[in-house]
């Protein structure tokens, strides 16, 4: 969304495929966003040599990787190692920041603890279990929930590191025991060490953006900057911060990204949306985002065949001829990814 920031797009890994691992590129990120589990590995991919959704989830299955409640809190894709530590920095003004809903849904934190131990005790026999087992076993032990409820118990759990999302059982997420890991680093050096891994898989930031990707606050964002020792950069007028020389490159014409893409993962303004002919909550309801020279410029939904993706792109101004070709590039690398033959539908 913002082109202009010089080294962005390099050190997201968009400009050309440089990982050859999904390990790599979740442990380079820090966090990916994963709402929808097919376009998180396609995130995932775009970055990688050569991936295919098969074999990265054969790899989500493995565990290279895991699933769980982290940030802001919505899910992610995290290294298994990052895990407890990243928990450790951001759980608890997470916690603070989810209060208020908690109790509203008759949440206090004595019912979260205590959902949490019949969670741990379920996972206890080391297999996975899906959230209707847990739901279970909640209602066994007296603290029946459905719903929102159940959904904040499991979030409590995982926000504590006692779990996270384990192997897919067909269509259906699972949850397994995290291993206990003590975090030996200071509060200061957590945000050190946060703001370095930002820096380094996101590109320059602003103060407000680290705050907005962690949940931290503006005076805690700003105090891991100067922790981290970054380096500074004006761009724009505004103040950036960065780990390493940027490396400019030009943005690519075209870009079919998973909708919550680690390219938009940062505070968001209304020169962001300048050239999409829709509204945030436009971008919020597709499955993936159009990019047109670095910027967002329409929306894209997948329907996957027996034989074929059909990759309907909406929202976006009319396409002039070399877009076309390069999207039409686009559209085959993510049909090499899900194995199909894609087809591209420019809706009206």
């Amino acid at each position: 969304m913002k082109p202009t920031i010089p080294g962005r797009l390099h050190a997201q890994g968009l400009v050309q495929p440089r990982f050859d691992s999904a390990a790599e590129v979740v442990r380079h990120l820090g966090c990916m966003q994963s709402q929808l589990h097919d376009m998180a590995l396609w995130a995932v991919a775009r970055r990688m040599r050569g991936a295919t959704l098969s074999s990265l989830q054969e790899a989500f299955d493995r565990g290279d990787f895991l699933r769980t409640h982290v940030l802001r809190p919505t899910w992610h894709l995290v290294d298994p190692a990052d895990i407890h530590w990243l928990q450790a920095l951001t759980a608890p003004r997470v916690g603070r920041l989810m209060a208020s809903s908690n109790t509203a849904i008759g949440l206090s934190e004595e019912r979260l603890d205590q959902g949490s131990a019949v969670i741990l005790d379920v996972l206890s026999d080391g297999m996975p279990h899906q959230r209707a087992e847990l739901a279970s076993a909640l209602g066994a032990a007296g603290l029946e929930h459905q719903g929102q409820a159940l959904a904040h118990i499991v979030m409590h759990a995982e926000i504590n590191a006692l779990i996270a999302s384990g192997p897919m059982q067909g269509k259906q997420h699972t949850y397994v025991a995290l291993p206990p890991q003590p975090v030996e680093l200071t509060h200061d050096e957590l945000l050190a060490q946060a703001a370095r891994r930002y820096a380094r898989g996101h590109g320059p930031f602003r103060d407000k953006d680290f705050a907005w990707w962690t949940s931290l606050t503006l005076t805690d964002s700003r105090r891991a900057i100067e922790l981290a020792g970054l380096r500074p950069l004006e761009t724009g007028g505004v103040a950036h911060w960065m780990l390493d020389d940027p490396v400019v490159i030009e943005a690519p014409r075209v870009l079919l990204l998973s909708n919550f893409d680690e390219y938009i993962s940062y505070a968001r303004d209304p020169e962001d949306y300048a050239g999409f002919d829709g509204t945030a909550n436009d971008v919020m309801r597709g499955s993936g985002l159009l990019m047109i020279d670095g910027r967002l410029s329409g929306t894209w939904t997948r329907t996957i065949t027996a034989k074929t993706v059909d990759i309907v792109v909406s929202r976006a101004r009319q396409l002039s001829a070399t877009v076309r070709r390069r999207l039409d590039d686009e559209a085959a690398a993510f049909g090499r990814f899900v194995e199909r033959e894609p087809r591209v539908v420019i809706a009206d």
